[in-house]
């Protein structure tokens, strides 16, 4: 049976980019196949298939499950190439599931859940409103992920901005190094990232209005023999890809491979910051900018790799880490125990 481990900071441990982890070592059963985490108050939310399980990072109890497959209320429903989203508000969480918005209260109660469109991914509030992703809109040929605006009641209102999707249905071809539209969420304001022009970050109010644009030099690094080892063997541990067999999917499949790769990883806020992963990396650990809400550096960071999602995750922006208060959390599938390690390092 496939667990989590979790690897904590002590009190009084202090740990170094890249350092070893502590040896203190808890195990917590549950997790078989994990969807995304966030970190919010000192707990551990984890989505795993239907539900979000959530942990307290004290002493790595389970409080609470949250959410259940099925089609009631407050339930969701279990989709091959689909991937719940959960963000944690002040005084409720929020979680976007296949085809309905929810809202729980931090203890589990069920507030309120709205019908959504299908195929709009990591839905988030923004202000009285809601941004999300359009995975699959096609124009001709061509097939783009698209950061719309919704309304109160989910109706769509506008198209803030849009790229060529990383997987292009009528050709059949999928970016084995995707370049993603990942967006993020801070102080009613929506940062998207649009590496396909560079280091660059847009910025929209709670309206959909662009309000200012942050860009930074970045460096142009060629994919490497290592780099397409690693994505090959990422896809063929993809739960979804497992399941169809890496070369009936293969067959289904034409591969394609970046010039460069793409200038931001992924991104996130948190802390009032910006936090940028960039492909860049130095003896081992990988570079990270530090950026102000305005786009000034504040200061850039080397961490351990943070390793990462299936492909199938990452096509729709879901990440296996979080920062908060300044720590970096990860998870990490130990092959050799079937464990499920919660990694933490400072980040100084």
């Amino acid at each position: 049976m496939k667990t989590l481990a979790a690897f904590l900071l002590a009190a009084a441990t202090i740990l170094q980019p890249g350092a070893a982890y502590p040896a203190d070592r808890k195990i917590l059963a549950g997790v078989f196949e994990p969807e995304a985490i966030k970190i919010a108050a000192g707990e551990l939310y984890i989505v795993e298939k239907a539900s979000v399980l959530v942990y307290s990072l004290r002493d790595l109890s389970l409080s609470r499950k949250i959410g259940r497959q099925g089609e009631g209320p407050g339930e969701f429903k279990e989709t091959d190439y689909w991937y719940n989203t959960v963000t944690v508000l002040p005084d409720h969480i929020f979680v976007d599931g296949y085809d309905k918005a929810v809202r729980f209260s931090r203890d589990g109660r069920l507030l309120v859940e709205m019908k959504k469109p299908v195929g709009i991914s990591k839905m988030v509030p923004v202000g009285a409103n809601y941004a999300g992703l359009r995975l699959e809109h096609i124009e001709g040929e061509r097939q783009y992920q698209c950061l719309c605006l919704f309304d109160a009641n989910l109706r769509f209102k506008r198209e803030l901005c849009r790229q060529e999707s990383p997987v292009q249905q009528l050709s059949r071809t999928i970016e084995m190094i995707p370049d993603v539209l990942n967006f993020t969420v801070w102080d009613d304001k929506v940062f998207v990232e649009k590496s396909r022009e560079g280091l660059v970050i847009e910025v929209y109010d709670a309206e959909g209005r662009r309000i200012g644009r942050i860009e930074h030099e970045s460096e142009r690094i060629r994919p490497t023999q290592e780099h397409k080892n690693r994505a090959i063997e990422d896809i063929k541990s993809d739960p979804f890809v497992k399941r169809m067999g890496y070369e009936a999917f293969a067959r289904l499949s034409r591969f394609v491979w970046p010039d460069a790769l793409p200038a931001i990883t992924d991104f996130m806020a948190a802390d009032g910051k910006l936090y940028v992963r960039t492909p860049g990396t130095l003896e081992g650990r990988e570079k990270w900018l530090v950026l102000d809400m305005e786009g000034g550096v504040k200061d850039r960071v080397l961490l351990p790799p943070v390793g990462g999602a299936p492909l199938m995750a990452r096509l729709y922006g879901v990440s296996y880490h979080a920062i908060d208060q300044r720590t970096l959390y990860f998870i990490k599938d130990d092959e050799a125990t079937e464990e499920w390690e919660l990694h933490a390092v400072e980040i100084r």
